[in-house]
């Protein structure tokens, strides 16, 4: 069955069967890769997937009539001296029509939220050029009246003391003023970062004292070098001895445990007419130790099982975590052959078998 790997974007999954995807919200463009293809792909194009993703959901679409309209605000940029007048919407007579709600209340909202903006905008701007953006030394600014009267705009002169003019607003319906308050002054506090110099004395310069303290201080390095160069050694020397128990332990457990370790491997052995043609005696070993010597018994039986005939064979060094063949000879009569190993002898692993030093916890130990 095909395994399914998937990306969600942030880490990669899987592997997943069919069944298990169905519960992934798999859409069409999810990254999948399965064994066999090349690279990611998507599952819209991955023809058994396309029943159990999750179809795209289309964009939702406003009608026309519940469409509100757009509102652009400009950020025109006012000119050295001068306060530029808010702009004045036309007031928007509500229309009525027949069977559908008025929509006057909107036109309303959308004035107020348009001249609060530029408002805004003015009031920011004048901050920005706050210094020096009104000269205003023995002039009297004044307003046409005409100007005045349409847009209803009250303006008053701007005193030569002041150093920065408040923006006003005004809603085109009802010509009240809002008066929009700077924002204070801030000032960032310095921070002064104090240097310091050293002044390294000259040798020269140096009292007999100095160099009294400067030659304990070498000799006091040298001891503590010393320390810690014995405490490194000590620790090595621990560690090297542990090492060493860990491994005869392991030799001793091997061997009173060797036919766990020193196995054969399969018997391809073939009859020819009453008799066995020679054959392959595969040896094991499973040991971290080179086998210098390994003793097979072969007994050869007739079809009552009854042993008619032994031979003994002898395989020589086989290497560690490897497999060494002796070779069994053939017999005119018999029809199954038993194998044994009757001895076994390692250098490294200290172990001579079937030998027996006497001593019950490991008796196979030999040096």
């Amino acid at each position: 069955m095909k395994k399914y790997f998937l990306n969600d974007g942030t880490a990669q999954q899987g592997p997943f069967d069919l069944d298990e995807l169905k519960s992934k919200n798999l859409t069409a463009e999810t990254p999948v890769w399965y064994e066999g293809l090349p690279e990611w792909t998507t599952a819209g194009k991955v023809e058994e997937l396309k029943d159990i993703f999750i179809p795209a959901i289309p964009a939702a679409t406003v009608p026309a009539e519940d469409a509100k309209p757009a509102v652009t605000v400009t950020n025109e940029p006012i000119a050295t001296g001068t306060i530029a007048p808010a702009p004045v919407m036309a007031k928007t007579t509500p229309s009525v029509i027949t069977g559908k709600k008025s929509t006057a209340w909107l036109s309303w909202v959308l004035s107020l939220l348009v001249l609060g903006g530029v408002g805004y905008l003015v009031y920011d701007d004048m901050q920005k050029n706050k210094t020096g953006s009104v000269e205003t030394t023995g002039t009297e600014i004044t307003t046409d009246s005409t100007s005045a009267s349409q847009t209803g705009i009250n303006e008053s002169p701007i005193n030569d003391t002041t150093t920065s003019p408040v923006p006003t607003t005004t809603t085109a319906d009802t010509g009240t003023a809002v008066i929009m308050e700077p924002l204070p002054e801030t000032t960032t506090p310095t921070t002064t970062i104090p240097t310091t110099t050293t002044v390294k004395p000259n040798p020269a310069q140096q009292t007999a004292a100095q160099k009294e303290a400067a030659k304990k201080a070498e000799v006091q390095k040298k001891k503590q070098l010393a320390i810690q160069a014995q405490k490194k050694a000590e620790e090595e020397k621990k560690r090297i001895q542990l090492a060493q128990a860990e491994a005869a332990a392991r030799e001793m457990e091997m061997r009173n445990n060797w036919p766990k370790y020193i196995t054969f491997g399969k018997l391809n052995y073939q009859t020819k007419g009453d008799g066995i043609s020679a054959f392959d005696v595969p040896v094991y070993n499973g040991t971290n130790a080179l086998l210098e010597k390994v003793t097979v018994r072969i007994e050869y039986l007739k079809k009552e099982k009854k042993i008619f005939k032994t031979e003994t064979i002898v395989i020589n060094n086989i290497p560690p975590k490897s497999v060494l063949n002796g070779v069994a000879p053939e017999s005119k009569k018999g029809e199954k052959v038993n194998v044994y190993i009757t001895g076994v002898y390692s250098r490294k692993l200290h172990l001579c078998f079937p030998q027996n030093n006497g001593n019950p916890a490991d008796p196979y130990f030999c040096n």
